[in-house]
């Protein structure tokens, strides 16, 4: 019995030794994407603050629009072809 539970705890060990070599090498590959994904991550947050306040988003189309008529229209041309271009897409693509 006593060489049964000494083989078990050598095989345990190995394998949490194992582990441990494993979650560091897990741990240097996740650090590569570190910095990309908080980027990422603070476009998604800023992207969902602009989503979360109509107004301001109208309101800023509104100051682009009075100070550069036509880049904005040029902008609103362009989004409508992306919008467009999307909803054809979708169409196509079913889910």
């Amino acid at each position: 019995m006593n060489r049964r539970l000494a083989a078990i705890e050598a095989k345990r060990a190995r394998l949490l030794e194992r582990a441990a070599r494993e979650r560091e090498g897990v741990a240097q590959a996740l650090q590569l994407w570190a910095q990309p994904l908080g980027f990422l991550d603070r476009c998604v947050e800023a992207v969902r603050f602009v989503i979360s306040r109509p107004p301001l988003m109208a309101g800023a189309a509104l100051v682009f629009t009075l100070l550069r008529p036509r880049s904005a229209f040029k902008w609103a041309r362009r989004t409508w072809g992306i919008w467009q271009g999307y909803r054809w897409l979708s169409g196509k693509i079913t889910v």
